[in-house]
């Protein structure tokens, strides 16, 4: 099976109506195009879980996928709408602070899209503007004739080194009552730089990195697929047994 890929990721919720509307003008517009979900269930406004749900599951598509991400879109005649191309993947959303927490400076490409909103009314951004950019790139209109180049607007919501100290954000719970924390092996390896660390959680101890999930026997670290640590324990649902919840704090202590 082949064809153009456009993945979706918004806060619009899974009983809406705008999923299908916007599918609907995609595979009017773009022939042979597969539409793929990601999630549509992000809290609404949102930005501080949306970056590492895009970091994980788009970063893997293959080239030329055109990815939408619509939360906490601006409605104002296209003011503030990007697209960044990043490992020949085009990423379109608002330039409120959300694909600078995905990318930082590590992209090929970023302009703001000129286009004119085409109706009178200002309302959904993924409809009236996502759809018809996704359709010009995947057509192979160039984006320098889509917009200018544009700086991405700098925010900051990620884990925080001070000294001995990393605080990390609990950015996902799983199915299975796991808890993803916001930092990467490669960089928790990269603060610790070969150190040791406690973690205690409510007054749980929190054990070493383990290789696998199986080897979670008590309140553990892990690496998921995404290259996200995470606290995990097998065949229980950690979350539940140490009160973790979204967006709680973690703090790593780094001994010397």
């Amino acid at each position: 099976m082949s064809g153009p890929i456009v993945t979706l990721t918004t806060d619009w919720g899974d009983g809406a109506f705008f999923a299908g509307m916007v599918k609907g003008r995609l595979y009017s517009m773009i022939p042979d195009v597969r539409v793929v979900d990601i999630n549509h269930s992000l809290k609404p406004f949102d930005l501080r879980v949306a970056p590492y749900l895009v970091k994980s599951a788009c970063t893997g598509f293959p080239s030329g996928t055109v990815h939408i991400i619509d939360i906490l879109s601006e409605e104002e005649s296209g003011e503030g709408f990007v697209i960044v191309q990043h490992n020949s993947q085009y990423y379109i959303c608002t330039n409120n602070g959300l694909p600078f927490m995905v990318f930082g400076n590590d992209y090929q490409r970023a302009v703001e899209i000129t286009l004119q909103w085409p109706t009178k009314y200002l309302n959904f951004a993924a409809y009236d503007i996502f759809c018809v950019q996704a359709a010009r790139i995947l057509s192979g209109t160039p984006l320098s004739e889509i917009g200018r180049d544009v700086a991405l607007v700098e925010r900051h919501f990620r884990y925080m080194v001070m000294d001995s100290l990393v605080k990390a954000h609990v950015w996902h719970i799983d199915s299975y009552g796991n808890a993803y924390l916001d930092i990467r092996i490669d960089e928790l390896e990269n603060v610790l730089a070969g150190r040791k660390y406690d973690i205690s959680y409510r007054g749980v101890r929190i054990g070493e990195i383990k290789e696998s999930y199986s080897d979670c026997k008590e309140p553990s670290l892990t690496v998921s697929a995404s290259g996200f640590v995470e606290i995990a324990m097998y065949k229980q649902r950690v979350c539940d047994i140490l009160g973790i919840g979204l967006l709680d704090i973690v703090d790593i202590v780094v001994r010397n």
